[in-house]
């Protein structure tokens, strides 16, 4: 197994709508930065070229990215192009409302030169720490657009992301979480035949929305062994499944995770429970339990890759927790990387 980098590692470094330092991201009462171990990049821009930098930095082989960041082919080919040169991997990533209602999915029809349809960009200026900045068109077309954008930037794998507080999850009861899975069912069967004419493979993604026994029941409904699974360590807990009965829901189907930790603090002072990010080693995830199962199921083991995603608060020094995390992920977990 391999290690990468999740670019959400560096959201209040380096996206321009999150930045710490930003005074108008301070006045909406977040906590100014006072620890920084690395220099951001230039305000105003979507740090491409940083992430990969950074990946290099690390000794890492992948990024993980929203592949709307690159707005056009030929950005995407630029991208290419340079992690092709660095032998760096890419996995790319799209928010899309993936149980949507199937008036409200899009048409299910893909026309490679979107005639009179508008095409779905990432807009910065729409973006905010828990809203996509993906816009233009139905779900359907934001997923089709950002197949084109992975495939020029060579990646092989999209992942679909759903999690999006304005979506239907697992407490939703108005559908009711039957409903829910099968219109994700519906929904990404309109997707699998682009994907396979463009040569890519998609994936769920387990993102604070669904417990993975629920994914799980949609790969078993497609039955289609070119969707796949991004399995992300820590976000099971915040749908009340322990991480440990998620990846063995999904290890069969996974072929990248999210690799992260979280500390749950079951009683507070206020009587209800919380969960407090912390680097990796130091929360409450078995993290190389997980390991050991991945190992043991997955579809490709050796080549399976774990974005390393560590997102402390923004008033604390995300360059310090990466490098401790990768510190004991190579140091605990030094058997599980090739």
């Amino acid at each position: 197994m391999k290690l990468g980098l999740s670019h959400e590692t560096y959201r209040w470094v380096a996206f321009p709508w999150m930045r710490s330092d930003d005074p108008e991201f301070v006045g909406e009462m977040q906590s100014p930065i006072y620890l920084r171990g690395i220099d951001p990049p230039p305000p105003g821009k979507l740090p491409i070229d940083w992430m990969v930098d950074r990946v290099t930095a690390h000794g890492l082989s992948s990024l993980a990215m929203d592949c709307g960041w690159f707005a056009d082919v030929e950005r995407a080919h630029a991208f290419r192009d340079r992690m092709a040169d660095r032998r760096l991997s890419y996995l790319a990533s799209v928010s899309v409302d993936l149980a949507a209602a199937p008036d409200d999915w899009g048409s299910g029809t893909y026309d490679p030169s979107w005639g009179s349809r508008r095409v779905p960009t990432f807009d910065m200026a729409r973006a905010t720490a828990v809203r996509t900045g993906w816009t233009g068109g139905a779900p359907f077309d934001i997923a089709v657009r950002a197949m084109e954008l992975a495939r020029a930037a060579g990646a092989g794998v999209l992942s679909l992301v759903h999690g999006h507080p304005g979506r239907s999850d697992h407490y939703t009861k108005d559908p009711p979480i039957e409903e829910q899975i099968d219109r994700i069912i519906g929904n990404v069967t309109t997707l699998l035949p682009i994907a396979e004419d463009m040569g890519l493979t998609l994936a769920t993604e387990n993102h604070m929305d669904y417990r993975c026994s629920e994914l799980a029941l949609v790969h078993e409904g497609l039955g289609a062994s070119t969707l796949r699974h991004v399995f992300d360590f820590a976000d099971s807990m915040a749908v009340n499944e322990d991480p440990l009965d998620g990846v063995r829901h999904v290890a069969r189907y996974t072929i990248a995770t999210h690799l992260r930790d979280m500390r749950a603090q079951p009683i507070t002072q206020v009587a209800t429970g919380a969960f407090y990010h912390t680097p990796i080693g130091l929360g409450s995830v078995p993290i190389r339990a997980m390991l050991d199962i991945l190992q043991a199921e997955a579809p490709d083991p050796d080549g399976l890759c774990h974005y390393v995603e560590v997102v402390p608060r923004p008033d604390y020094d995300t360059e310090h927790w990466l490098t401790a995390s990768l510190n004991w992920l190579r140091t605990e977990c030094a058997a599980y990387w090739s």
